[in-house]
């Protein structure tokens, strides 16, 4: 069972204009129970790599104030 928002790695079985369709080895993320727009019908989990990033906010950079020297490189 794979849980909304999880990403695992695994084989597909999907249905593709009528047929019956195998996938090996590929990353899939449950979002609708679709894969590129083809009904997903069996999933074989390999590995599970674990959920999307959740966060909604972002941190903000700061310039570092240290100089550098311009034949070396290195902070002075």
């Amino acid at each position: 069972m794979i849980k909304k928002g999880e990403i695992v790695y695994c084989n597909l079985i999907i249905l593709k204009k009528d047929k019956k369709q195998e996938i090996n080895e590929v990353v899939y993320k449950e979002v609708n129970g679709l894969y590129k727009n083809n009904k997903v019908i069996d999933i074989q989990i390999i590995k599970r790599l674990g959920f999307e990033n959740r966060a909604k906010g972002y941190n903000i950079g700061i310039k570092s104030e240290d100089k550098r020297n311009n034949t070396t490189g290195a902070y002075e």
